[in-house]
């Protein structure tokens, strides 16, 4: 027997999205992943042949459908938004799923502030803002963000142009702003992260992020 063989609406919950990536297969498709190449940005260290697996069971369920080579949630799968929230929400204060070294992955991080750039609020032309982890190996220290109002780009390599803003930091104090733990001020005042570059673009910068989607409501602190 593959169920768990109870009546209980959370254990049939589970049969359907119990096995391990499922759920942030989901999560990536509800922040708008729609092909397969951006559904494994999103979530860099699943397997390709279990990505397969699970957008396979998804569709099974009746959760994601697809077409073209492109998936999207059926309108079930669209219900599971609160439910994201919901578990986002008690990871922030529980404890038992405190954030922790083996949690940060730059790649990811990085792949999710590109996805919640608020493009209106960039200045009219391109600006290219590198990232550096201060404390990661070369593959997965750098990265460059090419914003402008028409899209975003995440690139790993650097194409050569113009950098505008420098951002250096470790990855565990960038990744607690990112969820909401330090306001932008607090941030900077951690004496390993540093900003450069033309002061004007400074001062707007934490202003381009509408920052980590499931993010506690409450005020951020410092």
């Amino acid at each position: 027997m593959s169920g768990y063989g109870q009546f209980c609406a959370v254990a049939r919950a589970l049969q359907v999205l119990g096995e391990r990536w499922t759920l942030l297969v989901v999560r990536e498709l509800l922040l708008g992943a729609s092909t397969f190449t951006d559904i494994r940005r999103g979530i860099p260290r699943i397997p390709r042949a279990t990505l397969s697996a699970r957008l396979r069971g998804l569709r099974a369920a009746g959760i994601v459908e697809s077409a073209d080579g492109e998936y999207r949630l059926t309108e079930s799968g669209a219900a599971l938004f609160p439910v994201m929230r919901e578990l986002a929400l008690w990871a922030a204060v529980a404890d038992r799923a405190s954030l922790s070294e083996d949690d940060l992955d730059t790649a990811a991080l990085t792949w999710d502030i590109r996805r919640r750039v608020d493009t209106a609020a960039l200045p009219e032309r391109i600006v290219v803002l590198a990232i550096e982890f201060t404390d990661r190996a070369e593959h997965d220290r750098n990265f460059w963000l090419h914003l402008s109002r028409t899209g975003v780009d995440l690139c790993r390599d650097d194409t050569g142009a113009p950098v505008d803003l420098w951002l250096t930091a470790p990855t565990m104090a960038l990744t607690r702003w990112w969820l909401g733990d330090l306001s932008w001020g607090r941030l900077l005042r951690h004496p390993e992260v540093h900003v450069h570059g033309d002061r004007t673009l400074q001062r707007q910068l934490p202003l381009w992020f509408r920052r980590y989607v499931f993010a506690p409501e409450a005020p951020i602190r410092g």
